[in-house]
């Protein structure tokens, strides 16, 4: 005879939403990041194509975007 008392259901998988992919990049964190960018471009003396100047912020939200999320993932058991 089989005792099933010990067996367990394996956990279900959770469906990730949008947000939570959102909430991975540390928006908060990114958003002062981009701020610092915005202020560095507008300090700098001479001119620089709006096109580059967009391109080169819309780069550093995501390498902050990227850092956060690679410091939850390897921070996670520590951060929680």
């Amino acid at each position: 005879m089989t005792d099933h008392s010990e067996i367990k259901a394996a956990p279900s998988p959770t469906v990730a939403q949008p947000e939570d992919y959102f909430q991975l990049l540390k928006p908060r964190v990114m958003s002062l990041v981009v701020f610092t960018a915005i202020t560095g471009l507008v300090a700098a003396p001479g001119d620089i194509n709006p096109f580059l100047a967009a391109i080169a912020v819309l780069c550093i939200a995501v390498g902050a975007g990227a850092a956060g999320a690679l410091n939850m993932a390897l921070e996670g058991e520590t951060d929680a």
